[in-house]
């Protein structure tokens, strides 16, 4: 087992709220990796860190939980389930949008024996509202205002041999995507404060030559003139930036600060990812339809993935068989024939 391997592995099989130890070791060293390695130079790291870890495992369990049941991603799965009715406008489309996906093709070519994929099919949700016709028992409305609701940007990723694989990827994807949140954060205040030093020097270099000539302006005609201002304008901005750089850590402070941040992120998983539940009543057209309405509709339940500063997307576990796929030779006589 290689050291990636070592580093990414520790199946989190369990849902209770204690947390095995070597899962809590091996995500300890997954951060550092991600984050910086020498922070295991701060003394004690691995016992600063352990609770922040383990809370943020536990929290990845959640936020796997929450995705529903797998679904069969076949013609059968297609008409016996209203939310792949919904996602797709026919079961035809299913093959494809799971072919066209790489990671779905390598899986296959990796594990010959293998009948089946387990993935998580990904898409992104559309609304546009226009005026329609409704009708409502024996009396027919016009210029109804509908939102009609359409699933695109469509992709199978995260491919896995079983559905418990499956989630323990989604759970793995999860902590990692944390960890390098708090990578992230780290280095934007890392960014903010060489800005801040160089402006510091900047600011003070300005301030020198400002001085300099207001100096000189007094020898000669008695009065700084406008460069008074101008001293006392680059001295109130000095002023801010040294009061700016105030938090910024000194070099010995670095490795601590990062440590800090990272139990910052760690602990409060909910601010930056999130899985909430979208729930919709749409008709065979995947219009909204309101509530009390005689229309013939279905409800259906969305898994929402909520990321600070990106697109909500939804995700469903699906398992999709070898003989649906689609072979890239197929695919690609298919793709020269529609560009010729």
């Amino acid at each position: 087992m290689g050291i990636l391997d070592w580093l990414f592995s520790g199946n989190d099989e369990a849902t209770g709220t204690t947390v095995d130890p070597a899962v809590i070791a091996q995500r300890i060293e997954q951060v550092v990796g991600i984050v910086n390695p020498r922070l295991k130079l701060v003394a004690g790291y691995r016992r600063k860190l352990a609770p922040a870890v383990e809370q943020a495992v536990l929290y990845c369990r959640e936020i796997e939980s929450q995705i529903p049941p797998t679904i069969e991603a076949t013609e059968r799965g297609w008409a016996e389930n209203p939310v792949l009715r919904a996602v797709f406008a026919s079961a035809h489309d299913i093959p494809a949008v799971f072919s066209r996906s790489r990671a779905v093709q390598d899986f296959f070519e990796k594990a010959p024996e293998v009948d089946q994929v387990w993935a998580t099919l990904r898409f992104l949700r559309r609304e546009e509202t226009s005026f329609g016709v409704v009708a409502r028992g024996d009396v027919v409305q016009h210029d109804v205002m509908r939102t009609c609701i359409s699933f695109v940007d469509k992709k199978a990723v995260l491919p896995s041999a079983s559905e418990r694989d499956a989630r323990i990827e989604i759970r793995r994807r999860a902590f990692k995507f944390l960890a390098t949140e708090a990578l992230r954060q780290i280095a934007s205040s890392d960014m903010r404060c060489k800005d801040l030093a160089v402006q510091r020097s900047m600011l003070q270099s300005r301030l020198t030559i400002l001085k300099g000539q207001r100096a000189g302006l007094e020898t000669m005609l008695g009065h700084g003139g406008r460069a008074g201002q101008q001293v006392e304008d680059v001295e109130a901005r000095l002023a801010e930036n040294e009061e700016a750089l105030t938090v910024c850590p000194t070099p010995e402070e670095v490795l601590d600060n990062a440590i800090d941040r990272v139990q910052q992120v760690l602990t409060h998983g909910p601010d930056y990812i999130h899985i909430s539940t979208l729930r919709l009543r749409l008709s065979q057209m995947n219009v909204v339809v309101p509530e009390g309405s005689d229309e013939p509709a279905v409800d259906i339940a969305l898994p929402l993935v909520v990321v600070k500063s990106a697109p909500v997307v939804s995700l469903l576990a699906c398992s999709f068989p070898r003989s649906g796929l689609i072979r890239r030779r197929t695919l690609l006589s298919e793709a020269q024939r529609l560009v010729c």
